[in-house]
């Protein structure tokens, strides 16, 4: 196996011996000059068919969780019918990593997905919480039980051919992402690399918040108390958050719940922070 590009000092871009370009983790994969051969006994994880814009999250995911969402990604595939997106395990760490983070900071969010999700989605939602029960384990920290209704969605999503396609955006909310982009961009003073890692991963959140309202299904505030935490330490995001759900509001003729506010507020934080570098 040669490496061709440094992710890091343990991962790096590869190519086999048929010539398919891959990514390799193992100690030391990207460790010096490049182009150089890699001994397989180095290597502990590969990934094919990764796209490119996944190589800066590898860069920034705990290994360890990045090895633990990979294992669970081969027992979703192993366990489901259709096929799935190369991307599953970087999409699996880059949530799970997130949710991990909220519950060490005992941020408490509940899912108003997760009656639907485990309703539309049986199969997915309980190998979700197969994955919580993996995480307490592995990881010493006690998820939350609706945390499972994300990682279900997130292996709903990675669904290639047929399954992807409810997925996809309609016009309306191509619009309405565009100016929710130019909202934070104007209201934050930063610019969202929109073929970015970090623009999908918000616009894929934002997809679930979309068509939740677009079906017009009501949720009870659960969250009143952390909705104030949040408008004492992030003033201006939810300034930023209040302008975009007015948007929402008016395309859907509807108003977004105190519930729905909070994850749009999670959320718009969350791409600033990775925008502007400290996150």
């Amino acid at each position: 196996m040669r490496a061709i590009k440094r992710i890091n000092n343990n991962a790096a871009i590869c190519v086999d011996g048929s010539g398919r370009q891959l990514i390799a983790l193992g100690r030391g994969v990207g460790f010096g000059d490049m182009p150089r051969e890699v001994s397989l006994k180095d290597v502990k994880r590969t990934f094919y068919g990764v796209d490119p814009k996944y190589l800066s999250f590898i860069d920034e995911v705990d290994p360890d969780i990045l090895e633990f969402s990979a294992q669970f990604a081969d027992i979703v595939t192993q366990q489901l019918s259709y096929e799935l997106s190369s991307n599953l395990p970087i999409t699996l760490a880059d949530h799970i990593q997130f949710a991990i983070k909220r519950a060490r900071e005992h941020m408490v969010v509940s899912m108003p997905l997760a009656v639907d999700v485990e309703q539309a989605h049986p199969v997915e939602y309980r190998l979700a919480e197969i994955a919580l029960k993996g995480i307490q384990r592995t990881f010493g920290v006690r998820m939350p039980k609706g945390e499972a209704a994300g990682i279900a969605l997130s292996i709903v999503s990675s669904a290639v051919g047929s399954s992807a396609r409810t997925a996809e955006l309609s016009e309306r909310t191509d619009r309405l992402l565009a100016g929710i982009v130019q909202i934070v961009e104007a209201d934050m003073g930063v610019k969202v690399d929109q073929s970015s890692f970090a623009y999908t991963r918000f616009t894929t959140h934002l997809r679930y918040l979309l068509d939740r309202i677009a079906k017009g299904k009501p949720v009870e505030s659960e969250n009143l108390g952390l909705y104030e935490v949040l408008e004492e330490q992030y003033p201006e995001v939810v300034a930023c958050a209040r302008r975009i759900a007015g948007l929402i509001s008016r395309s859907f003729d509807a108003e977004l719940t105190r519930e729905e506010l909070i994850y749009l507020i999670l959320h718009v934080n969350r791409i600033i922070g990775v925008t502007s570098g400290v996150a």
